[in-house]
């Protein structure tokens, strides 16, 4: 005669995970997620310190700077540049710099416009090693995305000047999926893109005109 009572041996069943341990694991995701999000929006403060003479002659108008690049040895730049927009030299050539540190001078020109294009060259020298050089860019009216790129001012008396150059770089977050199929393709499910923003306080400038 078979018992009725039930068996005392329990079946198998899935290891169900510790409480603790889905815990730590859902933590640990959330910590992860914010990791990479904060990675992609970021805040530099990490700018160039220029202090400025300038003097305004009839037909140039001259710069003495002395610059201290983060985390770089402090150096000093002279520019000249025509002062009359309209005039022929000025239809051609935008500044002249000179960086006697490095035995380097370079001649800019005014950016040429081609339809949607920019292009400029730079003529340089090298008077230390004897070394000529002809550099150009070439890019479009857009340049390389939404970008803001600004000068605060502050005028603290008739011939001093405080000047702040920051810019800001943004994409927003976008979303990608995948239905059907073997997924053999290697494709996700769901792919999401945070966005991010970079900004930048590239440049501290003290200008005195004299």
């Amino acid at each position: 005669m078979s018992s009725s009572r039930p068996s005392n041996r329990d079946d198998a069943a899935p290891e169900a995970v510790p409480e603790a341990d889905s815990q730590d694991y859902s933590e640990d995701s959330t910590d992860e997620l914010i990791e990479r999000i904060l990675e992609n929006y970021e805040f530099k403060c990490h700018p160039e310190i220029r202090f400025k003479l300038k003097h305004k002659l009839p037909q140039l108008a001259l710069c003495a700077c002395y610059s201290k690049p983060w985390q770089a040895q402090p150096r000093w730049r002279f520019t000249m540049k025509p002062v009359d927009l309209d005039s022929r030299t000025s239809q051609y050539v935008r500044s002249l710099l000179l960086v006697p540190e490095t035995g380097q001078a370079a001649l800019f020109s005014r950016k040429i416009n081609i339809n949607v294009f920019r292009l400029q060259f730079v003529l340089g020298y090298n008077w230390k090693q004897r070394t000529p050089s002809l550099d150009y860019k070439l890019t479009t009216k857009w340049g390389d995305g939404p970008r803001l790129k600004r000068k605060e001012q502050v005028q603290a008396s008739e011939a001093f000047q405080l000047r702040a150059k920051w810019n800001m770089q943004a994409h927003l977050p976008d979303l990608e999926g995948h239905l059907g199929g073997s997924g053999s393709d290697g494709n996700t499910a769901v792919d999401v893109d945070y966005g991010g923003v970079s900004f930048e306080v590239s440049q501290l400038d003290g200008v005195l005109e004299i």
